[in-house]
């Protein structure tokens, strides 16, 4: 996801967590957009990396997007941790965090464990194709022998 699209995701989706702060709302409630937040935050942070190597195109207005949609997503960062250290405690924004990185680590496993079986699959599919493409070249050989003698 580009900088800006990602920056446009986590503006709605913060926009959707003030609105729902300030009504009251309590943090479990709004999982979906907090999931939503923080994937788009984590793509601003990623791409702002990547541009960092890349060769092609305006160097400048690529860095100058990355950077803005970089500041822009860590001010967004700083006022949701700020609302939910003061409403939850200090330790509450760690758990978040916590929690974040355990989901990232396990769709990061699950990734490498489809990986792998697609994989297996294809080593399979080609061993099949092999042993058939194999018998049937074989079968006409000894029909051929068999007929001869």
């Amino acid at each position: 996801m580009d900088p800006i699209t990602a920056i446009a995701v986590a503006s709605t989706a913060y926009n959707a967590i003030k609105k729902g702060f300030q009504v009251g709302k309590e943090v479990e409630s709004m999982a979906g957009d907090l999931g939503r937040w923080m994937n788009a935050i984590n793509a601003v942070k990623t791409s702002h990396s990547k541009a960092k190597g890349r060769r092609f195109g305006s160097v400048e207005e690529e860095a100058l997007e990355t950077f803005a949609a970089k500041k822009k997503a860590e001010q967004m960062e700083n006022d949701l941790r700020n609302f939910i250290v003061g409403q939850y405690g200090v330790n509450a924004w760690q758990d978040i965090i916590r929690i974040q990185a355990d989901l990232r680590k396990k769709q990061k496993e699950e990734e490498l464990r489809l990986a792998a079986a697609r994989d297996e699959f294809i080593y399979n599919a080609t061993i099949v194709g092999i042993i058939i493409l194999f018998i049937s070249l074989t079968i006409p050989i000894i029909w051929a022998i068999v007929e001869n003698t």
